[in-house]
């Protein structure tokens, strides 16, 4: 069984070629063939005619008229090639050829009747009469009427060997069996030529490709100038290594950030249970290493616990139970769970509906989980308490434009550098230098991540904008569902 796709197409190119190559040679055979016949059977009716022409103007035949007076039909010198004879309608012999000798052309009855109808009659004498006469070829005869003022007088008969008709198509033939095979073999050579010219470049990319693993992700594929299939070909694989070369660099920075995220409050750990043990401590000193302990364990737990968001998000086994949801109510939630700890650094967080009309209701829907989007809301709360001024004010407001609702956080905080603008949906990725308030506590740097995952997860948008020592505001755009299009039991579940 043939396996390469080189050796599939030149077995199909040399089948299509000889199978057509092998048609059009048979139809100029028979072409041919049935030209040549034709031709030499006109010759023959020619030769009749000129027979006719020939005897009629040497008065030969005035002795047809007495008939009884001829005993012996007459012989006349008409050449050798051709073998001729005169008949009478009754099948009498009145002139012959001598190339005939004594030998007889047949008229059968058929042959006479379709004469008589004014045909002319083309037949192939048999084996015993031809053999009589020629050794090589076949004997071809024209039986051609004379019509005297519409009365049948005599018959012509023209007989001629067909050795060189027959010759002429033996050498069509053995030139057709000998050329047809050679140039189907030509065409095969020409296949493989043309085949491995096609599959080279196919093959350099293949050794190419093979070459390439996790340790050379650098290498690339040459593309040519001429954009052909195979340099866009080449261009889409470099594009692909382009993204799995990314992929593993972004799988081992996540791989070194998750590291070290979890070898900071490991350490701190590890470090405050070997002070505690080295020298006996007061229970008091034992309730801050405890608490601290805690808290550091906590800390790994939402490092572990992010990084299994993180990797269900990505797997897609994290599955969202969207329904009819209040955005409002939402956002009124997710204020009052973060007030404490805003209420901690002096912060007021203001809630805000624009743009609306006496007419126009609060009641804003999205088609949601109300889980995730609470925990999305809740995330980006707490980065705003976090990196704001103590004293200052956030505002959480609520925009309805078109078919989105434009949920809107603002802080006045100090702001992210634009240098690092474009990197804070990155995973780990914390600005130090711009994103730091003495006194706060640092993050693992995936809350950002995973809310751009699962509002991305709701057919929505994040956006984030920021300037250093101004301030940030986080835009969160979700498509909203009119209320005309819910049910009241479905309005009664957003509110449960």
């Amino acid at each position: 069984m043939m396996r390469s796709i080189r050796a599939k197409i030149i077995l199909l190119f040399v089948v299509i070629f000889g199978f057509t190559l092998s048609i059009f040679s048979g139809a100029l055979y028979f072409l041919y063939a049935r030209q040549s016949a034709q031709n030499f059977d006109l010759n023959l009716s020619n030769d009749a005619l000129e027979i006719v022409g020939l005897i009629k103007g040497n008065g030969v035949l005035e002795q047809e008229v007495i008939p009884n007076l001829i005993q012996h039909p007459l012989t006349v010198n008409l050449g050798t090639k051709r073998y001729v004879q005169v008949l009478s309608i009754s099948g009498n012999v009145i002139i012959r050829s001598s190339n005939l000798k004594n030998v007889t052309l047949p008229v059968s009855q058929e042959v006479l009747t379709l004469a008589l109808s004014q045909h002319q009659v083309f037949e192939t004498l048999d084996k015993s009469t031809t053999q009589r006469l020629i050794t090589k070829g076949r004997l071809r005869l024209v039986t051609y009427p004379f019509f005297d003022n519409g009365v049948p007088r005599y018959l012509v008969q023209v007989a001629s060997n067909t050795l060189t008709l027959d010759e002429g198509l033996l050498e069509l033939r053995l030139l057709l069996l000998i050329a047809v095979p050679l140039t189907i073999l030509a065409a095969a050579l020409g296949g493989f030529y043309l085949a491995k010219k096609a599959f080279d470049p196919i093959d350099k990319i293949i050794r190419t490709a093979q070459s390439i693993s996790a340790e050379h992700l650098d290498k690339r594929l040459e593309t040519g100038k001429v954009d052909d299939e195979i340099t866009r070909l080449s261009k889409t694989l470099n594009a692909m290594f382009d993204r799995i070369e990314e992929a593993f660099k972004l799988q081992k920075q996540f791989t070194a950030d998750a590291s070290h995220e979890l070898k900071t409050p490991l350490t701190i750990l590890l470090g405050e249970i070997e002070v505690a043990l080295n020298n006996r401590r007061t229970p008091e000193d034992y309730v801050d290493i405890l608490n601290s302990s805690v808290e550091e364990i906590r800390r790994i737990t939402n490092i572990v616990d992010e990084l299994l968001t993180i990797a269900r998000l990505e797997s897609g086994q994290l599955q969202l139970q969207k329904r009819p949801t209040r955005v409002d109510e939402l956002l009124l939630d997710a204020v009052s769970r973060t007030s404490a700890y805003a209420s901690q650094r002096s912060i007021n967080i203001n809630y805000e509906v624009q743009n609306k009309s006496e007419q126009e209701s609060e009641e804003v829907f999205v088609n949601g989980d109300r889980d995730k989007l609470l925990s999305v809301f809740i995330n980006l709360l707490d980065n705003a308490i976090k990196y704001s001024n103590s004293n200052s004010t956030i505002r959480v407001v609520q925009v309805v434009e078109k078919n989105f609702a434009k949920l809107k956080i603002i802080d006045k905080g100090i702001g992210i550098s634009p240098e690092d603008l474009p990197h804070v949906f990155d995973r780990f990725y914390r600005a130090d230098k711009s994103r730091s308030v003495e006194g706060t506590q640092r993050g693992s740097g995936l809350g950002l991540s995973i809310s751009r995952f699962l509002v991305e997860a709701h057919s929505g948008t994040i956006t984030i904008e920021s300037q250093t020592g101004l301030g940030t505001t986080v835009i969160i755009q979700l498509p909203i569902l009119h209320t005309e299009e819910l049910t009241e039991s479905q309005r009664a579940d957003s509110l449960a």
